[in-house]
């Protein structure tokens, strides 16, 4: 008999789902109760359902949802009211509703939201049509009290700062670059291929985390938006564009020296020959040393005034070593492709340092009375 070995399942939600279902809930809740109360609907599900419907993550994302969802419905009801009062007979008015509501309803700027906009048509006329107006202005001012109360909860009740996430996945895009540039400069020296060093799939992998770092930094900086919280607004310069611009320009300049060294093994090898042309000796070791100086600035590229004190350095060195007439020399042109790719990257670092802020040329009061004053 086989004996399997029970794993627990991955729970598939986490505490930012747990919170967002408790807005979602308490916003249905008030939804449903204020209605109850201030129009006398003895099922108000019409409203809870736009208040449950519209809460997001983030209050841009349930005000954006919002807006989609009123859209929506004022759409439909000026679709159906028309047709319900003018076009005779019914069915043919039933037709024109349905066309023109699923028509607009396409529309990009909807969304998904897009389908309330025939539901809130074929409701709006039925009611126009069969002589409830009464109906009909309640059904709107429940969608409006959901929407109102979907809002308040969203923005009010502990909304969403989604910063660690951004902060580790930024962190990890400057951990991989780091251990490829050590990797390249271990490929440089003689250790193999980058492919070899790195393994096959070291390009798709660095291409995988810009990609998810720029994800959660705009994630990131959506979730700060209107938001109330005090740590919403907080200035966290490890999360500016400007780092993430940094790191994803590197990591272009990483991946084209990979390739490089790739296609042309002998380039930045010790003792390769190429073309039948002895190769200049002493070029791989200063090159490999830039390249470890590079991942150290990488890895310490986190928005800080000052940049990496390496880094100054590095950039004269590469200029130094491209410099005709250098030692050692650079004689192929393979190297100088290298040496250029290097230092787009050091200067793609560079300007990832923010500009020092000005100081202020209002003096402080308690140094007034130290200003030299004229004698009379």
């Amino acid at each position: 008999m086989l004996s399997a070995r029970m794993t627990a399942p991955p729970i598939p939600f986490g505490r930012t789902e747990c919170a967002d279902a408790a807005r979602a809930t308490v916003a249905a809740g008030l939804t449903w109760q204020a209605c109850v109360t201030l129009l006398h609907a003895p099922h108000p599900y019409v409203g809870a359902v736009a208040a449950l419907l519209i809460v997001e993550a983030t209050v841009v994302r349930t005000v954006a949802a919002a807006t989609r969802y009123a859209a929506g419905c004022v759409l439909g009801v000026a679709v159906a009211v028309p047709a319900a009062l003018y076009v005779e007979p019914g069915t043919a008015g039933l037709a024109l509703v349905v066309f023109a509501s699923v028509v607009l309803s396409r529309h990009e700027f909807l969304g998904h939201h897009g389908l309330h906009l025939p539901t809130t048509a074929l409701i709006t006329y039925a009611l126009v049509r069969g002589r409830h107006p009464a109906e009909l202005a309640d059904h709107l001012a429940e969608i409006v009290l959901g929407l109102a109360f979907g809002l308040a909860c969203s923005a009010l009740l502990l909304p969403a700062v989604r910063v660690r996430s951004a902060e580790r996945a930024l962190e990890r895009l400057r951990t991989l670059l780091a251990h490829h540039l050590d990797g390249l400069a271990d490929s440089v020296t003689g250790r193999g291929r980058p492919r070899e060093v790195l393994g096959p799939a070291w390009r798709h992998e660095l291409d995988i985390a810009v990609a998810q770092a720029r994800t959660a930094v705009e994630e990131a900086h959506e979730s700060v938006r209107w938001n109330v919280r005090p740590t919403a607004r907080r200035h966290r310069r490890h999360l500016d564009r400007r780092v993430l611009r940094a790191l994803a320009d590197v990591e272009e300049q990483v991946c084209a020296t990979g390739r490089l060294l790739d296609e042309r093994p002998a380039v930045g090898r010790v003792g390769a020959r190429s073309q039948g042309a002895p190769r200049a000796d002493g070029f791989a070791q200063p090159y490999a040393r830039l390249l470890r100086t590079t991942a150290l600035c990488v890895y310490d590229c986190r928005g800080q005034v000052r940049p990496h004190p390496a880094l100054p350095a590095a950039r004269h060195a590469v200029a130094r070593l491209g410099r005709p007439g250098c030692d050692p020399p650079v004689a192929r042109a393979e190297d100088r492709h290298l040496l250029r790719h290097l230092d787009a990257a050091l200067t793609c670092l560079t300007t990832s340092a923010p500009a020092p802020p000005r100081p202020s040329a209002r003096r402080h009061r308690a140094f007034g009375s130290l200003r030299p004053t004229q004698r009379r």
